[in-house]
């Protein structure tokens, strides 16, 4: 178990180091998002299991978590979680719950407990009413191994980060066009998101530079071109994207008609967002100023809000 210091093991595909990256393990398309894949994996630290799901922030980055299912065996979760112990001491949180009515089953986690393990890794256990069926067969429980350093995950990306930051606050020093808006929601912030996050997983976040940040309210966001009118930007007081690039398009302009929900009108550009009520005129004046805008494209969805 010593070894999830260092990296984790699939199976007899071998061992890989923390730092690995998910389209090396799953090669394939480009895709926004969290990246997630299952491969087959008959053990883990010692346990029986079925599977092994990865998990990273996108394809282009390292697996951050790699989690084991738990195959069915002769051996009581409590000794699953002894064993567990042994190697790594108490759990600094364990939670019970054997007395809810739903204690039987497979979709209810009865027992869960998670240690800051060897070397800051992250260690956790999740074992189920019932056994869970999957396409790997019928699974008792998960057993998570997590890296838990973002700050060392990101390094290959955080020059690139950082020098992105300061040609956007040099840009910001002489824009050429920029319009304001305010919807009737909070919008987009990078609250709570760190710079090694951040690069992780939605690189194209930037921090708004100063002289635009300080004209923009909790409920602001602006348009805004550089000073030859040739790159364009989204802002709100915290997060800034550069539109036209591969993780900014297409720009998304929704307007949701009320169902069972509220409805709702939106812009999004990869992570950056914006939202306000069905109909919003501040959202239509916004989407019709990006389509006067040479090369960006707009794509406009309606529906219902169910």
């Amino acid at each position: 178990m010593d070894d999830i210091a260092t990296g984790f093991r699939l199976g007899q595909r071998g061992f890989f180091p923390w730092g690995t990256r998910f389209d090396a393990l799953v090669p394939g398309p480009m895709e926004r998002g969290p990246a997630f894949h299952e491969l087959p994996c008959p053990e883990a630290c010692g346990f029986a299991t079925l599977y092994a799901e990865l998990q990273a922030p996108r394809r282009d980055r390292p697996v951050m978590i790699v989690a084991y299912e738990l195959a069915g065996t002769d051996m009581p979760a409590k000794d699953i979680l002894a064993r567990l112990v042994i190697a790594f001491g108490a759990p600094d949180r364990i939670e019970r719950d054997e007395l809810s009515p739903y204690a039987t089953s497979s979709s209810h986690v009865v027992l869960y407990a998670a240690w800051r393990a060897a070397g800051g890794r992250h260690l956790g256990l999740s074992i189920y009413g019932a056994p869970r069926a999957s396409p790997f067969g019928d699974g008792i429980g998960k057993l998570y191994v997590g890296w838990g350093d973002d700050a060392a995950a990101a390094t290959p990306w955080r020059a690139a980060w950082t020098a992105a930051n300061a040609a956007l606050a040099a840009t910001a020093q002489s824009p050429g066009d920029l319009t304001m808006f305010s919807v009737s929601y909070d919008v987009c912030t990078a609250a709570g998101h760190g710079s090694a996050e951040r690069c992780l997983a939605t690189p194209e976040s930037l921090d708004t530079p100063e002289p635009i940040a300080r004209r923009l309210g909790p409920r602001g966001f602006a348009l805004w071109s550089d000073a030859a009118r040739a790159r364009w930007h989204l802002s709100t007081r915290d997060v800034t994207v550069r539109l036209g690039e591969a993780e900014t398009s297409p720009i998304r302009v929704a307007n949701i008609a009320p169902a069972r929900g509220g409805g709702y009108a939106s812009i999004d550009a990869g992570s950056w967002w914006v939202r306000c009520a069905w109909n919003s005129r501040t959202i239509e004046d916004a989407a019709r100023a990006l389509e006067r805008i040479a090369g960006l494209v707009v794509e406009r969805h309606t529906g219902h809000d169910a």
